[in-house]
């Protein structure tokens, strides 16, 4: 089954990105999802002019966190509380509103999980739908009994490139609703294609 802690390096590679250093180096191999957090969060802070998300701390937006902190009963976070999250708090978002909520413990390839996870995390919950609808599935947002079989069925290379198209088409279907969003769009390309398909 999909292990969520191996890919919680891509999450953070694409949200703050690796240094020259890192890369030639390759110490992002040689460290825990921990310290690749703890490395990175000094620069994981963003605020980008026409970003739906706005103010993102690796990549968790102020909505997402402040919806994760009034669900804990926490009083609402500032814009400096963001800022310092930390990486206990930054990995329970990720498993329970996106991890979590795509059962991803439950599916069987990890190269899968990691496709409908990531889109989840980038795009919300419209993922799920978009993605059953590719299944040919009833889109109604639920990670159910019918989209798990749907998503461990045989022939998971299938799977995944369906997914994968209906990513790619759905960054499509935003910029020609919204051109002002076609300067994303070869990021969010770019970090679909980096999640190579493994047996």
């Amino acid at each position: 089954m999909a292990r969520m802690e191996l890919m919680v390096p891509h999450i953070l590679k694409w949200e703050v990105g690796q240094t020259k250093e890192e890369i030639e180096k390759k110490i992002w191999d040689k460290l825990t999802p921990r310290q690749i957090y703890d490395r990175v969060k000094s620069r994981g802070y963003h605020c980008i002019s026409g970003d739906r998300g706005e103010h993102t701390m690796c990549g968790v937006t102020l909505d997402t966190f402040t919806d994760w902190r009034t669900k804990q009963g926490k009083p609402k976070p500032t814009i400096a509380d963001l800022k310092a999250l930390q990486y206990d708090e930054w990995l329970a978002i990720l498993k329970s509103g996106f991890w979590g909520r795509c059962k991803a413990d439950q599916i069987a390839n990890q190269s899968i999980a990691e496709m409908l996870v990531d889109w989840c995390w980038v795009n919300g919950p419209v993922a799920i739908r978009k993605a059953q609808t590719v299944l040919s599935l009833v889109a109604d947002g639920i990670v159910g009994a019918k989209t798990l079989a749907a998503l461990n069925a045989p022939g998971t290379l299938s799977v995944f490139n369906r997914l994968k198209g209906a990513r790619e088409k759905s960054y499509r279907d935003i910029v020609a609703l919204r051109p002002s969003q076609q300067i994303f769009l070869n990021g969010w390309l770019n970090r679909t294609n980096s999640i190579a398909y493994k047996n």
